[in-house]
């Protein structure tokens, strides 16, 4: 028996979407990227009012909904929101159009011709759009997809039909708790299968829990409840969004399964709060959900375990412009057209070079592992050194700030775990602050399975390399030329009323006195003596700091900042950029 098959989506007038149209691939995953907040998920909400709002009364708002240049500006006979599904069935096309007017009135057209609205519900009735946030996941709704099955619906006719309710509601819940505990047990396949590696999840499986009830249909979203049982019984809402997400995507499974409707996933940015390795098993997931279910996912994403790029015909960069209108209607107002639409690419060849720059997968961030690496303490070392590298014309590594020389280890431990399938193995070059922590952390870097780990010394700026036992310490600022670092700090003293630090006293930092101290502490005695009679100013503190990073990095671009640099600190910065 044939039955309709979902084929393409068009929206006008749609929040920021004016008039988009996405086909929809039977074998591949719709995947729509673009920057934040440039009106992706508007295409999914879209999606959740065509298909939902014949059954719920809270999915559309003409005032939110139609977009505000048209709700409140023009008010023209364009004040609507038009929402065109095409299906296919015995390989015929067919359209339904839904047009929700800003009164509030909807009207329905099929193959072009006007409709009553339980015309239309016969045909969205085949579907069941799973319309999944990427900060709002309603495992409950999804529980009662799950317990809508055949094998269950007898239950409730078995339950009207007791004579002696009381007496059989023992049997009754027995029967009820043993078709729960086989679902469990399938949905628990699903997620071990998503869990099979080292992890907090590993060995853990997902309880349902069952209450009593009168209609198990009718109470099933209130009365039933899932979690993850690791050692308490509190509720999924608890367990974290990396652990909601690994049950959700087990649900999201079983559903496919074995729903008797069609259904149709729109999922944000499915890569929410997972670690890379299991981004690639979920991308898995819903490859064979559209693949062997046969169940559309269109899906937002920011991450490339969810794009194809060998095969793009059903990946979307969306892109947004914002015009200025003004209206008869409103003369003294002016509106601004808020327009999201694909990105018409040339080639695919072009459309994939789009995806690669959105997505960073060939820039240097911080996020991708790269061949090469070099892993820092704090933001502004990564700052320093790309200013450095810069200025000398060297090539920029990727570079990766962990936040403080005791989360090294943690990011190195992530970075491992993300590496393992990889087809090279990614170098990381350890650069710690020569101070007590970061001769700490430096012991504890350890050796790798899928990395290649060493430590580099950072010299200072006269190119002096740490002692062991030597009671001295410095960080990337002692690395810098003083001249600059001093002056940085007295472009930020020059609308206080602190008194700078003198040449005569930039001399100073080279004498044995003060060799061995922190160029930032030895400013703030400098200041502490030029300013006896005001507080002492604190310089060596994290805000003050990247405020001077940001000085020196600015100060740079006008300067010769090559030309006071020495040998030793360019040899240095040579063999970090390899």
């Amino acid at each position: 028996m044939s039955e309709y098959k979902f084929s393409s989506f068009q929206v006008k007038r749609f929040r920021s979407l004016m008039d988009v149209k996405i086909d929809i691939d039977d074998n591949l995953p719709v995947a729509i990227c673009g920057e934040n907040n440039i009106g992706k998920t508007n295409f999914l909400r879209a999606l959740n009012v065509f298909f939902n709002h014949p059954f719920r009364d809270d999915v559309y708002d003409p005032k939110a909904d139609i977009p505000h240049h048209i709700y409140y500006g023009s008010q023209g006979a364009g004040a609507k929101t038009e929402l065109i599904g095409t299906f296919k069935k015995d390989k015929k096309s067919t359209s339904l159009k839904v047009t929700f007017l800003n009164d509030g009135s909807i009207t329905y057209h099929l193959g072009g011709k006007l409709i009553e609205v339980d015309a239309a519900i016969e045909l969205l009735a085949n579907f069941h759009y799973l319309f999944v946030e990427s900060h709002n996941i309603d495992l409950p709704s999804l529980i009662s997809v799950v317990l809508e099955r055949d094998g269950l619906l007898p239950l409730d006719t078995k339950r009207a039909k007791q004579s002696e309710p009381l007496a059989k509601l023992g049997e009754f819940i027995s029967l009820s708790q043993k078709a729960i505990s086989d679902i469990e047990k399938q949905i628990n396949i699903c997620f071990d299968k998503l869990t099979d590696f080292d992890g907090v999840l590993k060995g853990k499986h997902i309880r349902i829990q069952f209450a009593e009830f009168e209609r198990l249909r009718d109470v099933v979203k209130t009365m039933t409840q899932i979690t993850l049982s690791d050692g308490n019984t509190h509720g999924i809402a608890s367990k974290g969004s990396g652990a909601q997400r690994a049950v959700f995507l087990s649900l999201m499974q079983f559903i496919a399964k074995n729903s008797k409707k069609k259904i149709i996933w729109g999922i944000d940015e499915p890569e929410a709060f997972l670690q890379p390795r299991l981004q690639k098993k979920v991308s898995q997931v819903i490859n064979e959900i559209v693949g062997e279910q046969n169940q559309p996912v269109i899906l937002t994403t920011h991450s490339q375990h969810f794009i194809n790029l060998n095969n793009l015909n059903s990946t979307h960069i969306f892109v947004g412009t914002i015009e200025e209108r003004t209206y008869r209607r409103k003369p003294d107002r002016v509106f601004y057209e808020v327009n999201t639409k694909p990105y018409r690419c040339t080639s695919d060849f072009e459309k994939a070079q789009c995806i690669k720059n959105h997505l960073g997968i060939s820039n240097n961030d911080g996020w991708e592992v790269m061949p090469y690496n070099i892993i820092v303490e704090g933001e502004e070392d990564k700052k320093y050194l790309a200013t450095l590298m810069s200025a000398l014309n060297l090539p920029t590594p990727n570079i990766v700030w962990s936040g403080g020389a005791s989360k090294i280890a943690g990011y190195l431990q992530y970075y491992d775990n993300f590496a393992e399938d990889l087809s090279y193995k990614p170098e990381f070059i350890c650069m710690f602050d020569n101070d007590p922590e970061g001769r700490e952390q430096a012991k504890k870097v350890k050796t790798y399975k899928h990395l290649k780990v060493s430590k580099v010394a950072m010299p200072r700026y006269d190119g002096a390399l740490p002692v062991a036992n030597a009671d001295e310490n410095w960080e990337i600022e002692d690395f810098l030329p003083p001249s600059l670092i001093v002056s940085a700090v007295n472009s930020i003293l020059k609308k206080t009323k602190y008194k700078g630090i003198s040449a005569a006293q930039i001399k100073q930092r080279s004498k044995v006195a003060h060799k061995g101290k922190q160029i930032l502490n030895f400013c703030e005695e400098c200041l502490a003596q030029n300013n006896p009679d005001l507080p002492r100013l604190v310089i060596d503190d994290q805000g003050r700091k990247l405020q001077i990073c940001q000085k020196f990095c600015d100060q740079s671009e006008d300067g010769d900042l090559a030309n006071l640099l020495s040998e030793e600190q360019k040899n240095f910065l040579i063999s970090l950029a390899k």
